[in-house]
This record gives structure tokens, C-alpha cells and sequence, in this order.
């Protein structure tokens, strides 16, 4: 079924839940859709969930896994977007929820650090943090654990001013799934640390692949004393850059989002069920921002308002609306799901260098177009950072996407997107949905050393989606 870094070929065996001793069980009908729906996508068929709840339970079910050959795929809080955290429909799979694995949330306010373990929801962790003044400003619509946060390195709203996942992680301890399930890694909250190559780092992004994440030491941020949120519309979609590079010359170290939607996410946005108040009344820009300042410093904010006057005159805006964070975030958070209930969506999570995204952006409408006049362009994203889902809507009484005009459309993004030095997994991960480009864009070498790394601490391969690129090395 899979390979190891030696090149050798390891079948796995049928499922037997019996050999496993601690709390490995088949769901009740009612709990299988927890385990076995993704957040978007197909459902898969799990042959059992293991539910540890301490290090050394999930540990003897990983000796017990390894021992009969049994795959099991890692799970946090089931709302990965790639395929990786869902099992496949074969019913060949135990799904290792990492879910109650959690515990108390030790914050050390003096280094402004957390030991967390990785079922801890990102929630909980910044709940712990507040009455010290502290979070992890990883920004996301949905409530994930900080395992699964680590093995995807998440990214969010918040990238252009905080960075991803993996600049918080500082220390992490991981189980291996070898025959002695082996712990390796560490907490220790060193922010300087040149020992040579930091081997736990390496689980960052790999999608629960190389090691299962137990816990984690994360560097917190200050809470900001004082934010201002604004919705700004452009005098049209290429403005966007410009604006940015604007905004934040003018008031260094304070932007810390920087959002754009475009007119047809937005009018998805403001028209599904439960839609919002349109901020620019009855105007629907073709593009807009929404842009968030924070700061701890409180007087560093005074007259933010001259500084959207002074884009109007270079000509960027056509409108700027001062709202309340909860009504700003709100809107552009229920941007995603809103698309969907019109239609059928293929989604595209791309990043280029920032300066280059709004052109790429144009060049990928175009090409969409012409392969599929009836598609709509919905895109939104992470501007600032160079990051934008550019999904594509086939709406509700017009013909659904086949399997050619799908391949047709994602290869004419990612030529795109590489012709521009981007990637086509900005924030979402590598998984089964992105499996093919990673082996056929990824240098050789680099493919030997994540399969040299595999070959040790996973030698069976019997860990995560047996579609990952990682288990098809």
C-alpha cells in the first residue's frame, strides 16, 4: 500500500479492533459523523476511533497499531480542508481523535509561553491567556485544537503582522509510530536555540505524518488595549496592494489585518440566510478590505481616520466605514460558507508574493472563463500576507463541474500560481486533495529526505491519510 524511505512496500492488515486494549471502539451511529464528515468534502467510513486521554494510552495504542499493521489517522478537531483528517471509504482506518487529550493550561506570564496539550482548543488556551493579558493570535473562523493547529501550520487572518502556526511553536512533544512508540522532542520554552537541526519542528505542516503531537510549548503575544476595525471599498481590485503598502508605511507595526472580498463573495456574503446589513449601504464595490489595526499602545491609533482620508486622495477608496470588531469580523468570517449555499464550489488556497497576487488574481478569472463561461469567481483572503481562496462557483441550476472541467480549471490556476513563484497550499495544508502536485512539483531530493525522515519514525507507515504524499514516497 505505501512505501518506505527504503523503498520497500508495507500492506496493512484487515481491521481487528481486538488487539487493541484501551479505549479503541466503533462509534454510535448518532457520534460516527464527528469522526468521519470533514468540514468540507466527502464522508469517509472509520473502523474504529481511539479516544486516548493521557500520553501513555496513546502511546499503547500506537504499539498495539504497529504491531498488526493497523493505519491510524490522526484527528483534532475534524476541520481540515484537504482530506487528511478524514478516513477514506474503505473502512481500513482507526481514527486517533486526539480530542481528550487535553489538560491544564499552564501560562507563564514572565516569558509569555503555554504548555498546551494538543487536544487543548484554541479557545480554551486563549480563555487561560486573557487574565494575563496574553493570546495566541492565530485568527479562525472555526475552533480547532492546537495539535491539529501544529500540524497543518495554521494560518488565518492574522499572518501578515503575528505569522503562522509555526512561529509560535517553540517546543513540542511527539510520540513516533514505531515499535516502542517513542517519545522525542521537548518543552523546554527556549526562544534561542542553534543545536543544530530542531528535529521536533519538523512535525510543523506535516499533516499528523510524522508523529503525533502530544504537547506543545507556544509563545502568547499581549493583548492589544485598543483596535479599530474598518471596511474600505477600492476603486477597484488592483488598488488593493497599493492600499496596503499605504496603510502600513503610514502607521508601522499596527496593521494586523487585511482582508479582501470581492463583489461576488461579498453579495454571497450579505444574501444567504442570516445575511448582515451591507456596511456601504446600498453599493456593492467590486472589491473591497476589511483592515484591522491593533495595538497595545492606545495613542498609536489616534487619527487612524486621516490615514483612510489620505488613500482617498491617492485615489485607492471610494468609501471607508468605521464598524465594531464583532459586526466586521462577522461578515467576512461567514464569507466561506455563504458561497457554498448557492452552488457547487471548487476551492483554490493560493499564495504568491504579495506584490504580484491582485495580477495573478486577474490572470486566474480570465483563464476560468474561458474554460467555464457559467462559473463565478468568488474570492476573498489574506491580502495582506500574499494568500487568497480563489474559489469558483457553479451556481445552483447550472451544469456541475465534470472531472475534466475541474482538472482543466485547478490546472490553469496552478500554472498560474507558479508561473508567479506561489503555492497552491497557502494555509490549508498538503492532504489527498493536493497529493499529485506535491509529487510532481517537489524536487527529488527533498521527497528522499521527508521519506529518510518517514522510514524512522513512522518505518510501517501506518500513520495519516494513506493519500497523503507523505505515505505514497
Amino acid at each position: 500500500m505505501t512505501q518506505s524511505g527504503t523503498g520497500a512496500t508495507t500492506s496493512l492488515n484487515p481491521i481487528d479492533l481486538s488487539v487493541f486494549t484501551g479505549a479503541v471502539a466503533l462509534p454510535d451511529a448518532a457520534d460516527r459523523p464527528r469522526y468521519e464528515m470533514p468540514a468540507r468534502g466527502k464522508p469517509g467510513i472509520a473502523a474504529g476511533v481511539a479516544l486516548p486521554t493521557t500520553v501513555e494510552e496513546l502511546r499503547q495504542i500506537i504499539r498495539q497499531a504497529y504491531a498488526a499493521g493497523i493505519r491510524l489517522l490522526p484527528q483534532g478537531a475534524n476541520t481540515g480542508l484537504v482530506g487528511a483528517s478524514v478516513p477514506t471509504t474503505d473502512g481500513d482506518t482507526v481514527v486517533l481523535s486526539l480530542d481528550r487529550l487535553t489538560g491544564p493550561v499552564e501560562i507563564n506570564d514572565g516569558d509569555a509561553t503555554a504548555v498546551v496539550a494538543a487536544g487543548t482548543r484554541l479557545s480554551m488556551l486563549n480563555d487561560a491567556a486573557r487574565p494575563f493579558g496574553l493570546h495566541l493570535p492565530v485568527d479562525l473562523a472555526p475552533d480547532p485544537t492546537i495539535g491539529g493547529m501544529i500540524a497543518t501550520n495554521t494560518g488565518g487572518s492574522r499572518v501578515l503582522h503575528y505569522g503562522p502556526m509555526r512561529a509560535h511553536v517553540l517546543g513540542v512533544e511527539v510520540v513516533a509510530a514505531d515499535e516502542n512508540a517513542t517519545l522525542f522532542g521537548g518543552l523546554a520554552d527556549l526562544r534561542k536555540d542553534s543545536r543544530g537541526v530542531d528535529i521536533a519542528h519538523l512535525v510543523v505542516g506535516s499533516g499528523g505524518t510524522l508523529g503525533i503531537v502530544t504537547r506543545a510549548v507556544l509563545a502568547l503575544s499581549p493583548l492589544p488595549r485598543r483596535t479599530e476595525t474598518w471596511w474600505l471599498s477600492l476603486s477597484e481590485p488592483s488598488q488593493a496592494t497599493p492600499l496596503f503598502s499605504a496603510l502600513k508605511a503610514a502607521r508601522p507595526g499596527t496593521l494586523t489585518a487585511f482582508e479582501f472580498v470581492s463583489r461576488e463573495a461579498l453579495r454571497c456574503a450579505l444574501t444567504a440566510d442570516g445575511g448582515p446589513v451591507n456596511p456601504f449601504g446600498d453599493e456593492l464595490p467590486e472589491g473591497c478590505v476589511l483592515a484591522e489595526w491593533s495595538s497595545v499602545d492606545e495613542s498609536s491609533l489616534d487619527g487612524l481616520e486621516n490615514d483612510v482620508a489620505d488613500a482617498f486622495e491617492l485615489g485607492l477608496l471610494v468609501d471607508g466605514v468605521l464598524v465594531d470588531a464583532h459586526s466586521g469580523w462577522s461578515l467576512r468570517h461567514r464569507v466561506s460558507d455563504s458561497v457554498r449555499t448557492f452552488g457547487i464550489v471548487l476551492g483554490h488556497d493560493i499564495s504568491t508574493p504579495r506584490h504580484a497576487l491582485m495580477a495573478a488574481r486577474a490572470e486566474g478569472i480570465e483563464a476560468i472563463g474561458a474554460i467555464v463561461s457559467e462559473a463565478i469567481v468568488c474570492d476573498f483572503g489574506h491580502v495582506g500576507d500574499g494568500g487568497l481562496h480563489l474559489n469558483v462557483l457553479f451556481p445552483h441550476g447550472t451544469p456541475a463541474p465534470t472531472p475534466a472541467s475541474a482538472a482543466q480549471i485547478r490546472g490553469a490556476v496552478d500554472t498560474i500560481v507558479a508561473r508567479y513563484h506561489g503555492s497552491y497550499s497557502a494555509e490549508h495544508g498538503l492532504g489527498p486533495l493536493n497529493a499529485e502536485r506535491w509529487l510532481a512539483d517537489t524536487p527529488l531530493i527533498e521527497q528522499r529526505i521527508v521519506a529518510s525522515i518517514k522510514a524512522v519514525v513512522d518505518p510501517r507507515s501506518i500513520l495519516g491519510h494513506p493519500n497523503h504524499p507523505y505515505n505514497r514516497l
